[in-house]
């Protein structure tokens, strides 16, 4: 209601209800910010008035109703809409009485984190909370009408399920009526879009519920909701013009951003190659090097006996200079990481400044040659190619942040493709993607890549899909390959395989992590920032306090 008060509205009598967001009494006037839904408007109170006692026992988070009249503000207020105007009362009604709060409700607040999510109901009041509902609510409503001009049919698919092989770790949800027996939380929606394919439903998606029994981070959480789409008769290509069409719209929209399309796109083996990640961050420049050339006549022996045992030198160039202690703390991160550590040098006008290798040791020549640069700082990872080349794009990534060169205003989409079909973790073959994405070349299925793609946005996976499976003996020779027996197919997937059976077209589909994209598009530090009501990094409740022991 306050959004639509403003000078215009004066003379007009109203009727108000809210919290209290302050009050203050200045000489023979009672002043009350009133705060609902929409924002604040200040309400007047002065002596001769029947509520001014009422008025002045008031306090922080009182529900109060009001009646009326709008007057114009004496004293303006610039940063709230209605800041022209204010409510000179007529009739004051407490609704509720508050306790002091254990956080003060307001764009910034005494509270950190963890007051925050046992009193959610609390920090939701806040303004910058309570906007981020409404932004969620607006974008999700652009996605259901832009899926509907798309001829899309919205199908919402079971949450609880059976428990699959595989993958990330499944919540176990025990029956009452099948004793000694459970079903489990999906992970996504992934089989039963692809059965829906099958049925005929050529056209899917659903804001889905999602769940993964695992540690949260940042950007993850244990319950998590994405745009999930499936369509029959499809390539790769008409689903991702498809999403960057939506995402142009969404932000367009929602920020008044303009997103260029269409996006970049690049090789799982380029992503790897440049940035040292699949799901690489184009908001700043500094893409890796291979600088091993420069490197031929070292007399550094832990280079050399690298390289001829087939390691590479990866390097990063930033022009900014960085300190030893900084250096310091990036070399140990490496080293926690599992990598050797990190070599550097400081080059100042084409000549060696500081730094752990001498001059001798390296060409400058050639490094100023590689970079185009004569002044630089140069970072160096010496190890096998994957693994240098992954620690490097974490060091790449952490230098950035570092110096500042990430400017959180911009949105850099990406696709990455071509992902190996698999994978090994631990000594153990597993999908890359997921069992059930189709490989590029079916006659080779161990060097083959896959015929999926992701989508990044500034650093973030914000999505996955791929083409599918349909030839179920293909199937079956990947569920083998990821270390199935003949008894767990049968057990875990029968039903599945005998679906393909009765006829099945060829489809594929797409999930964007909704929670990720909300979260960068507001450049918040965690996507519990984006949830009304989210779990902690550890997965509890903690203001339900939950989970609970069993009984």
């Amino acid at each position: 209601m306050t959004t639509k008060i403003n000078k215009t509205s004066i003379g007009q009598s109203i009727e108000l209800n809210g919290w209290v967001s302050k009050s203050r009494r200045l000489g023979n006037l009672i002043f009350v910010d009133l705060r609902d839904s929409d924002g604040i408007l200040q309400l007047v109170i002065d002596q001769t008035n029947d509520n001014y006692e009422l008025a002045n026992s008031l306090r922080s988070e009182f529900v109060i109703s009001i009646t009326g009249k709008v007057i114009e503000r004496k004293e303006p207020n610039t940063k709230i809409y209605s800041g022209e105007v204010e409510v000179e009362v007529k009739t004051l009604k407490i609704i509720s009485k508050a306790q002091t709060t254990p956080l003060i409700i307001a764009e910034e607040t005494d509270a950190g984190e963890q007051t925050r999510m046992e009193y959610k109901y609390l920090d939701i009041r806040r303004p910058n909370q309570a906007n981020i509902i409404k932004f969620r609510s607006d974008f999700n409503k652009i996605i259901r009408t832009f899926m509907d001009t798309q001829d899309f049919t919205e199908v919402e698919t079971p949450i609880i399920t059976k428990p699959t092989p595989g993958g990330a770790a499944e919540f176990q949800v025990l029956s009452n009526n099948h004793e000694g027996e459970y079903y489990s939380l999906v992970q996504s929606p992934q089989i039963y879009k692809q059965l829906l394919m099958y049925g005929g439903v050529d056209k899917y998606y659903q804001l889905a519920k999602c769940f993964r029994d695992e540690a949260g981070r940042k950007d993850r959480q244990i319950e998590f909701t994405q745009l999930d789409i499936e369509q029959a008769f499809v390539s790769p290509e008409t689903i991702q013009t498809m999403v960057e069409s939506l995402l142009s719209e969404l932000f367009q929209k929602m920020l008044d951003k303009k997103i260029e399309v269409p996006f970049v796109r690049l090789s799982h083996e380029q992503a790897m190659d440049k940035y040292g990640s699949d799901k690489p961050h184009l908001g700043f420049g500094n893409e890796l090097v291979d600088v091993t050339t420069a490197f031929e006549d070292t007399d550094l022996n832990f280079v050399k006996d690298a390289v001829v045992k087939g390691s590479i030198v990866k390097s990063i160039f930033f022009e900014q200079s960085l300190s030893r202690k900084q250096v310091d703390k990036f070399d140990t991160q490496v080293k926690e990481q599992g990598g050797n550590g990190l070599a550097w040098v400081r080059v100042e006008d084409s000549k060696i400044s500081s730094g752990s290798i001498k001059e001798q040791s390296l060409s400058v020549e050639k490094l100023i040659e590689l970079s185009g640069l004569t002044t630089f700082t140069f970072l160096m990872i010496v190890g096998e190619k994957s693994q240098a080349e992954e620690l490097l794009g974490r060091v790449r990534l952490a230098v950035a942040k570092e110096l500042d060169l990430i400017d959180s205003s911009t949105f850099n989409f990406a696709w990455v493709t071509d992902f190996p079909m698999f994978i090994k973790e631990n000594g153990k073959i597993q999908s890359a993607h997921n069992p059930f994405s189709a490989p590029q070349d079916p006659q080779s299925l161990m060097d083959s890549t896959a015929n999926s793609y992701d989508i990044v946005l500034n650093g973030f996976e914000i999505g996955g899909g791929s083409l599918r499976i349909t030839d179920p003996e293909l199937q079956i020779e990947i569920f083998k390959i990821l270390g199935m027996s003949d008894e767990e197919i049968k057990e875990s997937f029968s039903w599945l395989l005998e679906a393909m059976g009765y006829g099945t077209p060829n489809h594929g589909g797409i999930a964007l992590g909704l929670d990720r994209i909300l979260a960068v598009m507001l450049n918040t530090e965690s996507i519990r920032d984006v949830i009304a009501f989210p779990k902690s990094t550890l997965g509890t409740d903690e203001m339900l306090k939950a989970p609970i022991k069993l009984k």
